[in-house]
């Protein structure tokens, strides 16, 4: 195929732009299903947008890959089940989606900008992938960099969780309701709704078991 071709060219930066319109435009019209694979072709744009400029321009290619560790979250976002309003996500968008949490962190550690909302994420699929250790390594380490009372306390309830869901006796649901009530009487004006999210991941991921 003729590499001079205009429809075989590089995505030029007005292209990337409207790839931007069009993912609001999905949203809008609440057909998040085609948000993935649109966000898929932005995140492979970033990739070699980032590889092109790596070793001569550093600066840019980390304000690159921190533009891009937030598309990645996005899908992984898209893709994690426990959310309860996103309807039935099959086994390979979950898979799709735990690779995108990983490609996010390692954006993140390339430009040296660790977020707990990129561990938090990779926690978050490592929980519905049943990796309960690694989830928890994930959780503990969004917690030692959260910069928040509020972020805190949402990672020791999500630590919490993991833990019931993957040994659940007296002990650790005893934990699990002092994580969530915690959580719950925080002053911050979401705390409610965060600690409703650890409320639907556990009826979702019990459901599952009890089907398994």
């Amino acid at each position: 195929m003729n590499s001079e071709e205009l429809a075989l060219s590089n995505i030029s930066d007005e292209e990337f732009r409207q790839m931007g319109e069009l993912m609001r435009e999905l949203r809008n019209i609440k057909k998040d299903a085609l948000f993935v694979p649109v966000a898929r072709l932005q995140l492979l744009y970033l990739d070699n947008q980032i590889e092109q400029v790596k070793e001569s321009d550093p600066e840019t290619a980390n304000k690159i890959r921190k533009f891009a560790r937030g598309v990645a979250y996005n899908i992984a976002s898209f893709t994690w089940p426990g959310w309860g309003d996103t309807g039935s996500i099959s086994s390979e968008a979950q898979e799709l989606g735990f690779s995108a949490a990983r490609v996010g962190l390692e954006y993140s550690k390339a430009a040296d900008d660790i977020t707990s909302n990129i561990l938090w994420i990779n926690g978050a699929h490592a929980l519905s992938a049943k990796q309960f250790e690694l989830a928890i390594e994930r959780f503990e380490a969004a917690t030692e960099i959260a910069t928040t009372e509020i972020d805190k306390l949402m990672q020791a309830g999500w630590i919490a969780l993991t833990r019931l869901l993957e040994n659940p006796d007296e002990q650790s649901e005893k934990t699990f309701d002092t994580a969530f009530n915690n959580l719950q009487s925080s002053d911050h004006e979401y705390a409610e709704f965060f600690a409703s999210q650890l409320t639907t991941a556990r009826e979702i991921f019990t459901a599952e078991e009890k089907d398994d």
